[in-house]
């Protein structure tokens, strides 16, 4: 589809089909577009990575991985208990004001901790000093609003450096001793 130009056995075109043949032209071009969108839009959606399977704790009231056959070690004694949603947390994508990073699976506990710090990385309720990091990097939402699929009220213990629910009265069962201790950000996550 060319342009209509004027020359040798092409007369002047009119207003009209000049219009008609731009806004043709045009209208291709934002199929095209569109189309490209579709096709990208899927690619870009499965670009952005996510696992699923994070389950919060109902008796230490952290944050652990539930894609394995045992369920870790929690701090209140044996493995963790699941309980309420299926987070779906976000991995190897680029933080935000709003997203932190270094955020991390222990291959110990089983549980999310906070590995942003060179010289700690916590209490590990499986023992032997701190947590054991392994896995992806995940990138947290934080100080967002709440939507229809996300939970706010999920917080870094400044004792042992786990991510706990921090929305019931008790603050769960820490491995550093007692109950967690709330600081830093209000996490939103989004869970399936």
């Amino acid at each position: 589809m060319g342009f209509l130009t004027v020359g040798e056995g092409n007369p002047r075109p009119d207003r009209r089909a000049v219009l008609t043949r731009a806004l043709g032209v045009a209208a291709a071009g934002l199929t095209g577009g569109a189309l490209a969108m579709g096709v990208a839009g899927p690619a870009a959606a499965s670009a952005r990575a996510n696992q699923a399977d994070w389950r919060f704790c109902s008796k230490c009231s952290g944050m652990f991985f539930r894609g394995y056959a045992d369920d870790g070690t929690c701090p209140a004694g044996g493995g963790h208990d699941s309980a309420g949603y299926n987070f779906n947390l976000p991995h190897d994508v680029p933080a935000t004001s709003r997203a932190q990073r270094d955020w991390r699976f222990c291959s110990k506990c089983y549980g999310l901790f906070f590995h942003g710090y060179p010289t700690s990385s916590g209490v590990c309720p499986a023992g032997g000093g701190g947590h054991a990091l392994a896995g992806y990097d995940f990138v947290l939402p934080h100080d967002i609003p709440q939507t229809a699929n996300t939970q706010r009220d999920w917080r870094f213990c400044r004792k042992c450096y786990g991510l706990f629910f921090w929305g019931y009265p008790t603050n769960g069962s820490c491995p550093a001793g007692g109950g967690h201790f709330a600081a830093g950000y209000d996490f939103v996550l989004p869970y399936l």
